[in-house]
């Protein structure tokens, strides 16, 4: 009995989760289904997942859980009236954006271009840039296994492959609202306006783009003594790329236009709120188009996509434990912070600890949370607020080498996530002054 609940358990798990997303849809769409309803799906489907988390992922959600539920009883202790319910619904409007944006997988994957031959050069790293940047904004971390498998069949991933690859790829946390990175920064900034956002986030996506252009196509080749060596650099015309097509561009260009003006005509609704309802019915729309069957394509993900969201379930629903906690704590102990604006300086200075966190393996959820907490009382600008958090999530995950992005290379290609952050380091750097400086336009223009 208990190996056939094993054989069970991930598929009914993937069925939980749907039901998670399914329930948070309704009650976007104004029927009376609780919030905490669809947090029980998920918490359920976290319990049956757990089995299957590598152990240093329980770890970490279960110091995240201990230190929240820490929390709670403090601020019990010094007089707060806890919101139980809170409990089950902490993070879930997130969860169900992940879950919502995994149906773009049933209608991105770029089959067609699977066969052709791999191009070489200038052009090849250019068009492997945009590739990965566009496909990655979409349908996230599965973008990189597509592209990233593809290029492996001729041979192992070079370190200039990898680097594309994982800045490519985390580089559209600036900007996309279908990663993970928005939903955590309107999570805790609800009030961020994208057009005021996008002014600086698209541009630091371009320019982290062609800074890596720039550093892969000028640099010097490793002599021939240390060519075999796993930091030797490769001159640029040996670059071995992905191939791009203006056709395989039209989804995550119809979908970025539909969730923006979906917003403007229903400024009631989230970010959040609009791409859980819009990508499972476009998604589920392309399929009948294209005479594919709309069941299969569901079947498919709770039986493999959605399972595979073991470690994004347990980690979200375990700091929203701790940021409810920690909401709680501070609130009852009114402690704030010793200054009284949040500014250009006090924005920068934010940015620069949770990247640093990242370096030591700290998660940016968590940096987030934390920084989210404190900042809070201030009643700080909202779209200011936004920018840190993608842009530390953007350059953070790239470097960290425990980031999730970094920890599934180093698994799925063999390429040491300590070597992935070393290769980072300088763009780190650069990126960061970048970011510094965006952070003070924006502030210019809003006026603080």
């Amino acid at each position: 009995m208990f190996a056939r609940f094993s054989i069970i358990r991930r598929p009914l798990a993937g069925l939980l989760i749907l039901l998670g997303m399914l329930l948070v849809s309704a009650n976007l769409l104004g029927l009376p289904i609780a919030m905490g309803t669809a947090g029980l799906a998920y918490w359920l489907a976290a319990l049956l997942l757990w089995p299957g988390l590598s152990s240093r992922n329980r770890l970490q959600a279960g110091l995240l859980l201990g230190v929240g539920i820490v929390c709670l009883i403090l601020s019990r202790w010094l007089g707060a009236e806890l919101a139980w319910a809170r409990l089950f619904s902490s993070n879930v409007s997130i969860l169900s954006m992940l879950v919502a944006v995994s149906f773009l997988s049933l209608v991105s994957r770029p089959a067609s271009e699977m066969d052709q031959p791999l191009p070489k050069g200038r052009r090849a790293l250019a068009s492997t840039l945009a590739a990965i940047h566009a496909f990655g904004a979409v349908i996230n971390i599965s973008s990189v296994f597509i592209i990233g498998d593809r290029l492996a069949q001729v041979t192992k991933l070079s370190r200039e492959q990898s680097i594309v690859l994982v800045r490519g790829f985390s580089a559209a946390a600036f900007w996309s609202p279908f990663f993970a990175a928005m939903g955590v920064a309107l999570s805790v900034a609800p009030k961020a306006q994208l057009s005021q956002l996008w002014l600086v986030s698209m541009p630091l996506a371009v320019l982290s783009l062609c800074l890596t252009y720039w550093q892969l196509a000028r640099q010097q080749p490793s002599s021939h003594a240390i060519a075999a060596a796993p930091d030797a650099k490769a001159a640029v015309g040996n670059f071995v790329g992905y191939p791009l097509h203006l056709s395989g561009l039209w989804l995550p260009l119809l979908l970025a236009a539909g969730v923006f003006l979906l917003h403007q005509l229903q400024p009631s609704l989230s970010i959040l709120a609009v791409i859980t309802l819009l990508a499972p019915l476009l998604s589920v729309s392309v399929l009948v188009l294209t005479v594919r069957s709309p069941l299969g394509g569901v079947k498919q993900l709770v039986n493999g996509r959605l399972p595979q969201m073991g470690n994004e379930l347990v980690l979200f629903l375990a700091a929203g434990i701790l940021a409810y906690g920690l909401e709680s704590l501070l609130l009852s102990a009114h402690w704030q912070l010793p200054v009284s604006h949040f500014g250009p300086l006090a924005a920068s200075l934010t940015y620069l600890c949770i990247v640093l966190l990242s370096l030591v393996g700290i998660h940016p959820i968590v940096c987030i949370t934390l920084a989210a907490s404190l900042w809070s009382p201030l009643n700080p600008d909202h779209s200011l607020l936004a920018l840190v958090f993608l842009s530390a999530w953007a350059l953070g995950t790239a470097t960290g080498p425990l980031s999730g992005i970094n920890l599934a290379f180093q698994g799925r290609y063999g390429v040491d996530s300590f070597s992935l952050m070393r290769w980072n380091l300088g763009y780190l750097g650069l990126m960061s002054l970048c970011v510094v400086a965006g952070i003070y336009l924006l502030a210019a223009v809003l006026g603080l």
